[in-house]
């Protein structure tokens, strides 16, 4: 992310078990017109196949940022 620009909004995605909905949900979010954002996804102990797709997208988007909790 270019932090000489920082984000004017951030926006907080707590997920859990929630692969089924999370494409959706994600691009949802990050196809807005408005781009001054960060996306922070906070993953709440997952098991199922959640933090193969949030890794996938954070790769190509720098505005995505993940917390990983147990």
């Amino acid at each position: 992310m270019n932090f000489s620009m920082k984000p004017k909004v951030s926006i907080a995605m707590p997920v859990y078990n929630g692969d089924t909905y999370l494409v959706e949900s994600l691009e949802s979010i990050l196809y807005q017109t408005y781009r001054n954002f960060e996306l922070i996804i906070i993953n709440d102990g997952s098991t199922d196949n959640l933090m193969a797709i949030i890794e996938s997208y954070a790769k190509t988007d720098e505005k995505i940022i993940i917390i990983y909790r147990e």
